[in-house]
């Protein structure tokens, strides 16, 4: 886990190689916190997750549809907080049952909601570090 605590990427293949190589870390039932701003390569990075989870389709942000299931070698389930702040609405959606199951959680924005979620198994810090450069910490 050392290759994630502190890593610059210049490029989003680089980006999606390293979600890549962090998906031998995930088991069923793991929830992983993406944290960063607009375009900070938090999607980029969960494309590279489910490539490594062996998902051979396209890879969408759930920005507008909240939730994106994948069959890939565990289901995953890929989640945007960005646009759905309300509590309320996301126990509507049976957000409580999505973490409970034994899929692999991604939740991007997950900051914004803290109060939701249970304990988080990683919290992944996404930064621009210039033009190209993004800076992934994991904390």
């Amino acid at each position: 886990m050392n290759d994630f605590k502190n890593t610059i990427t210049t490029s989003t293949e680089e980006t999606q190689k390293l979600g890549e190589s962090f998906s031998k870390y995930l088991k069923p039932g793991n929830i992983v916190a993406l944290i960063g701003n607009l375009a900070a390569g938090k999607t980029s990075f969960v494309k590279g997750v489910l490539k490594g989870l062996d998902y051979k389709y396209e890879v969408t942000s759930p920005t507008f549809t909240l939730i994106n299931e994948y069959y890939a070698n565990f289901k995953v389930i890929h989640v945007d907080f960005y646009r759905e702040e309300n509590i309320t609405r996301w126990n509507e959606l049976g957000f409580q049952n999505i973490i409970n199951s034994d899929s692999i959680i991604l939740i991007e924005w997950a900051d914004l909601i803290p109060d939701l979620l249970p304990d988080i198994d990683y919290k992944l810090y996404f930064k621009h570090n210039g033009e190209d450069k993004r800076k992934i910490e994991l904390k």
